[in-house]
């Protein structure tokens, strides 16, 4: 070996070597702005958060473990866990060097409490989310497959049960449009519909709903606000917004 490959081979080592150690306290000025993470632990590519936090929302029990071959594809690779009672779950994150972010085996449970995205206030239950693959870059959703379940969901000011549900997307091809089928798990209500995300962040829900014998008298009274049902007794409901 000449002595300039020696030289060249011994910096490198150096590099990685101080790299592998730098505390995880390194990447906090990389945050994004808004975002903290409070009693940093370990190294950069192996580090946890006791707790990671923006805005009202804290994540408790917070880790990732970075892949450095995936660096030789200039790419980023890393897995994120959460140990946090309230949210616990386990993602595989890439983002690749034109800005891609793709995340497979996204698996998530957490309470729905106080409202959360979509769901308007005054709901409550548990999320499941079984994310197998998604992809998304400059904020917009590229692609999505997998299923979300919100379980036993409650209206709390009604104090009525309204049954569980679950939000498929199967797989599509590429460019395809983002579409998820709504179904009921049981429960009073008898759900089908079908859910379209558009480019920029767009979402337009329908479907239809009937009440099944065990809707309580609160819950039929709030359903005749969708209109008059159907000779099958399904009534039609359409929501359209942005998330």
């Amino acid at each position: 070996m000449s002595i300039r490959s020696a030289l060249l081979l011994a910096i490198v080592v150096f590099i990685v070597t101080v790299l592998a150690r730098l505390p995880a306290a390194a990447l906090m000025p990389l945050l994004p702005a808004g975002v903290s993470c409070q009693t940093p632990g370990g190294t950069v590519w192996h580090g946890t958060c006791a707790q990671l936090r923006e805005g009202s929302f804290s994540l408790s029990g917070f880790a990732w473990r970075l892949h450095p071959a995936a660096l030789l594809r200039l790419r980023l690779s890393a897995e994120l866990t959460s140990d946090d009672p309230r949210a616990q779950g386990h993602t595989h994150v890439e983002i690749t060097r034109d800005g891609q972010i793709r995340v497979q085996g996204l698996s998530a449970q957490l309470p729905l409490h106080g409202g959360l995205a979509v769901f308007p206030r005054g709901l409550a239950g548990t999320v499941q989310i079984a994310i197998d693959g998604a992809s998304l870059q400059r904020e917009e959703l590229l692609a999505l497959q997998g299923s979300i379940r919100v379980l036993q969901l409650r209206s709390e000011s009604q104090s009525a049960d309204l049954g569980s549900f679950e939000l498929l997307f199967p797989p599509a091809p590429a460019g395809s449009p983002i579409e998820g089928q709504l179904r009921d798990l049981g429960g009073p209500l008898s759900v089908n519909g079908q859910l379209r995300l558009m480019r920029g962040g767009g979402y337009d829900l329908s479907g239809s709903v009937a009440a099944r014998e065990q809707a309580s008298p609160e819950l039929l009274q709030a359903l005749q606000l969708l209109g008059p049902a159907d000779p099958q007794g399904r009534r039609t409901f359409s929501l359209a917004g942005s998330l």
